[in-house]
């Protein structure tokens, strides 16, 4: 392929494919009901955020239980029982997982700028790789979007159902949000490869 084609399939690609999955995302949040449902409620939220404002202080990712830093200074056998006892914690819960602003999340405009950007990247990561294959028809061009969509959602979303508790319903939804969206931008990107 020429490499002004080229260039010029990137870029479609790239603004067209990503303008179609943050589309997708935006109809996939705002209008269906599907993420909201599997997101769950504290019972008092006010307690909580007053909890979290006086035990996470910075922004930040937080996780619970966490075993303390290990100083170079402790001996190896006090890091291994904090490391332990953390772990025993973690068997018997509660465990948590959270990205916490203690401050709010900030502007939703500046959110959802930054978010298209997200979507343009990914859709020129997923031309560029299609770019990169030969002789496929424009539907396996398609197909091979979505499951390179789909190799995504379980290296990224399985971890965490796995590890941190995230539960099936909103684990599936995820996914399968992903691979929907990131389908119909392969639809667009296949055109352009």
């Amino acid at each position: 392929m020429a490499n002004g084609r080229t260039s010029s399939s990137l870029i479609s690609g790239a603004f067209l494919g990503g303008a179609v999955a943050f589309a997708w995302t935006t109809v996939s949040w705002l209008v269906l009901p599907w993420h909201a449902g599997a997101l769950r409620s504290f019972r008092d939220e006010g307690a909580v955020a007053q909890a979290i404002v006086a035990n996470a202080p910075r922004a930040g990712v937080y996780f619970l239980p966490n075993p303390p830093p290990a100083r170079p200074s402790a001996p190896p056998a006090a890091a291994e029982a904090a490391r332990d006892a953390a772990l025993a914690r973690m068997e018997h819960g509660p465990v948590l997982f959270a990205a916490v602003r203690p401050h709010g999340a900030g502007s939703v405009t500046r959110a959802m700028v930054i978010d298209a950007a997200i979507d343009i990247l990914g859709a020129l990561l997923f031309t560029w790789l299609l770019l990169q294959t030969a002789g496929l028809s424009y539907w396996r061009r398609v197909a091979f979007v979505a499951t390179a969509a789909l190799a995504v959602a379980v290296v990224a979303a399985l971890p965490d159902w796995n590890w941190l508790g995230f539960s099936a319903q909103y684990t599936a939804i995820v996914a399968v949000d992903m691979v929907l969206g990131w389908s119909l931008a392969g639809l667009v990107i296949a055109r352009f490869t």
